[in-house]
């Protein structure tokens, strides 16, 4: 009898696995190119683990360098795909193929669970084809590309069924299976892997197994998948990049619940004439409920006010829910009354079966109909853009939509200024917003259209107007200055909008520019270094490091490194001690640049004012200044009002001024700007909030006055020239030569802390500069010609997640070897605790 039941399971797989490649072929969903909108976005990262594996931590070639997976996608259905593409499956058909394999399995799933809990094949057929035939198991898939989500629901069905199977009758076998699936789960997708997590725990929780009994503690069973899974989750535990991880997503139309109006109205329908053998022994009613429990938190997710992650949309939970649904479906199917009638009992089933084989065969234009076709790069996407030649990866392209860049690299082997990730994934997620706003701003002013060029390493721009009206205004500006963008010739017929920018910097490079210690809160430097931008003070101009919130967390050697210290929002934990720091800096040749409105630092020397006031200037400045290096050629009639808002802008007004220093600007009768020269350094005092005002107002003018006054400060001097080279060895290292005689190397690629420099072998510091990228500052012994490299490298968080990933896998290898010994030590254990418990009872 089991012979036969094997046999007729098979050929019922067979038959199952037949209609979804039917399914499947007819449409082309599992033939041609990627699939939905994200679909070139994953092709590219398979094209990107094929070309650099091992070396898959790190991503050059997007949003300026981001980690590969880590606060992404996990990397199991890429290097998938990328080992079937190594051994000859082209690349789409590999993705594909993984996602035909996803739909046998999850149909399969439903087919066996049904089957083995209710005995019935009718139950199987049912639940198996009514998951075919609902619409929201396919448009994830044919309309939004999410492969990683289709290959984790795979893997979270299939270990659904296998727990259940485990809890029937338990076997080493079965459960290590269920830990491969779980462990799939787990390394497809992180919502998915959390959904396995949470509906096995329910199956383990309200699931009897074979004795008709429930065991909480089973909840164990789910540890080691989670630990095996440690090496991609310890990390992601206390990765972040600033970026949000909440949405405010809007609830779920109801109308969109006709997506799973299949699933839901067979399993409905079938509720009423349910019957579960007497005396309660059958798992069907608690897999009933958990399935439902599993839906009913997607429908809270999906319509009640309840927080959003970010990149979880509401439509996603009928993705979910489908399967949850049928699985509800096939198992009330088979738990109906039966007519005893042999005649009626065929008659039902048939009329069943033809029922789910139309709705199968009613979906199928649905799927055609929804298929995004070639998507992300039709023609009016390429409208104007030229591809590149051959190309140096020490400089990036610049696009403004996903259109371009998500499969950009997947053609061309150029990094950019975008890219396709997760949202977590960007390192640097307000200088990309900034970045982003600004670039392809008709209305920006060139110069800080250049900063940003040079900043980013940026030598193409594609300028995407015909379908993306919101760049139209970029194209007169960069048509107005041919000594700075020149237009690639077109190699069609068509116009071309992609420019060649004609002053590029290097994404790697020595410089003697004079560096800059910014010492404020992080949002004070973001507002100080946008302020260099309207007046297009880039690197060759000055490299502004990013720097503490208190002036004592540093010492006198570490500020003697810098040619510079601006205070914006500076504060010290000991007032005293940070005058002292700031005295021997400055007399022993250090610039400082103050911006004092609203510091509690106070006014003792090296602030070259004896003490300072608060005041309000409501609209006009009044301004009158002395001759000097600060204020000499600066227009101050071209300020912006002094006004915030409806209200007048507060300033600090010196109450003294030093015997060393001189007042330079006033604003009324009120010194607002001191400057003056104490031993052998430099000091600007100013009581404007400058910096904030610039901002407020993007003043160019008022931003030249700034540099003037950073440039007189700094000790930095003219800069001389360097000569260096950059050679990228992979994703995950560069490497700097540098021949002449040079302060530091900057490395435009995002800062992260796994990223380490050695020059000439020795480990440096890295400091987070411009935009959060990456500087060093050579040693005053280092030897020329000297070589910097750049190397990416596992933190202990990673490696501790490897190890515990590792021991994991090696205890479940040998565990059939020490199984023995551990039930008898436990045994043992657990004997002393009862034989103390009754001693002190009695």
């Amino acid at each position: 009898m089991s012979r036969r039941r094997a046999r007729l399971a098979a050929l019922d797989g067979a038959l199952i696995t037949a209609a979804v490649a039917f399914v499947g072929l007819i449409t082309g969903a599992f033939t041609g190119p990627v699939k939905g909108y994200d679909g070139w976005g994953h092709l590219t990262k398979v094209v990107l683990v094929l070309r650099d594996f091992p070396a898959i931590d790190w991503n050059y070639d997007w949003y300026s360098g981001s980690p590969f997976f880590l606060g992404g996608y996990p990397p199991l259905f890429y290097l998938a795909a990328g080992g079937l593409a190594r051994v000859g499956v082209d690349q789409m058909a590999a993705m594909n193929l993984l996602i035909g394999l996803s739909y046998v399995a999850m149909t399969l799933s439903l087919y066996a669970l049904a089957r083995i809990v209710t005995d019935s094949r009718v139950a199987g057929f049912v639940a198996a084809g009514v998951l075919v035939g609902t619409p929201a198991i396919w448009t994830p898939y044919v309309q939004a590309g999410l492969y990683t989500r289709i290959l984790g629901m795979a893997f979270t069905s299939v270990a659904f069924v296998l727990l259940v199977f485990y809890l029937r009758r338990p076997s080493t076998a079965r459960y290590l299976w269920c830990v491969l699936a779980v462990w799939g789960a787990l390394n497809s997708h992180v919502v998915l892997g959390a959904l396995a997590v949470f509906a096995l725990a329910l199956v383990v929780v309200l699931t009897p197994d074979g004795e008709a009994r429930t065991r909480a503690w089973r909840l164990g069973l789910l540890v080691p998948p989670v630990l095996l899974s440690a090496y991609y989750y310890v990390p992601l535990a206390l990765y972040s990049t600033g970026a949000a991880v909440s949405a405010s997503y809007p609830p779920l139309e109801i109308g969109s619940l006709g997506a799973i109006f299949p699933a839901f109205i067979v399993g409905a329908s079938l509720v009423g004439w349910l019957r579960f053998p007497f005396g309660g022994r059958t798992s069907a009613p608690r897999l009933m409920l958990v399935c439902g429990i599993v839906c009913a938190a997607c429908l809270l997710y999906a319509f009640a006010p309840v927080p959003r992650v970010a990149g979880l949309r509401t439509p996603d939970m009928l993705f979910f829910m489908a399967w949850f649904l049928a699985a509800i479906a096939g198992l009330a199917s088979g738990s109906v009354r039966i007519p005893t009638v042999a005649w009626q009992r065929g008659f039902v089933g048939t009329v069943i079966l033809a029922a789910t084989l139309i709705s199968i065969l009613a979906v199928i234009p649905f799927i055609t109909g929804t298929m995004v076709r070639d998507p992300v790069r039709p023609e009016t996407a390429q409208a104007g853009w030229q591809p590149l030649g051959p190309t140096d990866n020490n400089f990036r392209v610049a696009s403004p939509t996903d259109n371009l860049s998500v499969w950009l690299n997947g053609v061309y082997d150029v990094p950019q200024t975008r890219g396709y990730a997760a949202i977590p994934q960007i390192p640097n997620p307000a200088w990309q917003f900034w970045l982003d706003s600004t670039l392809w701003n008709g209305d920006a002013a060139e110069p800080q259209r250049t900063f940003l060029l040079d900043w980013y390493a940026v030598k193409w721009i594609y300028v995407p107007a015909p379908y993306m009206p919101s760049t139209t205004g970029v194209l007169p500006k960069l048509q107005q200055h041919p000594e700075l963008y020149q237009r690639l010739a077109s190699t069609n017929s068509g116009e071309s909008l992609t420019f060649s920018y004609m002053r590029p910097t290097p994404v790697a490079l020595a410089t003697n520019a004079p560096n800059v210690l910014v010492v404020g809160a992080p949002e004070n430097y973001e507002v100080v270094f946008r302020d260099l931008s309207y007046s297009g003070f880039d690197s060759a101009h000055v490299i502004p490091v990013q720097g503490g919130a208190y002036v004592d967390d540093y010492s006198v050697e570490d500020l003697n490194r810098f040619d510079e210290v601006l205070i914006y929002g500076g504060r010290a934990h000991d007032t005293a001690r940070a005058f002292d720091l700031l005295n021997r800096y400055v007399r022993t040749g250090g610039g400082l640049v103050v911006e004092a409105s609203g510091s509690p630092l106070g006014a003792s020397e090296p602030f070259p004012i004896t003490g300072a006031t608060r005041q309000a200037k409501d609209g006009q400045w009044s301004f009158r200044a002395a001759s000097s290096q600060v204020t000499d050629g600066i227009d101050f009639a071209g300020f912006s009002p002094a006004r915030f808002g409806d209200g007048p802008w507060g300033v600090s007004a010196a109450g003294g001024v030093r015997s060393w220093a001189q007042a330079v600007l006033w604003s009324g009768p009120d010194a607002v700007v001191v400057a003056g020269r104490l031993g052998q350094g430099r000091v600007v005092w100013s009581g404007l909030n400058l910096p904030f005002h610039i901002d407020s107002y993007r003043n160019a003018e008022e931003s030249r006055f700034l540099t003037t006054a950073m440039s007189w400060a700094s000790r930095g001097g003219a800069s001389a020239s360097v000569v260096s080279s950059a050679r990228r060895d992979g994703p995950e290292q560069m490497t700097v030569s540098v021949e002449s005689a040079a302060r530091g190397v900057i490395f435009k690629e995002s800062w992260f802390d796994r990223w380490h420099a050695y020059v000439n072998g020795r480990e440096v510091n890295i400091a987070r500069v411009g935009p959060g990228f990456m500087y060093v500052m050579l040693p005053t012994e280092t030897k020329f010609p000297a070589t910097v490299r750049w190397r990416y490298e596992k933190s202990a968080l990673d490696w501790s997640g490897i190890v515990i990933s590792a021991a994991t896998l090696l205890a479940l290898v040998t565990w059939p070897r020490w199984r023995g010994r551990a039930r008898d030590s436990l045994g043992v254990w657990r004997n002393r605790l009862t034989a103390r418990w009754d001693e002190e009872s009695g």
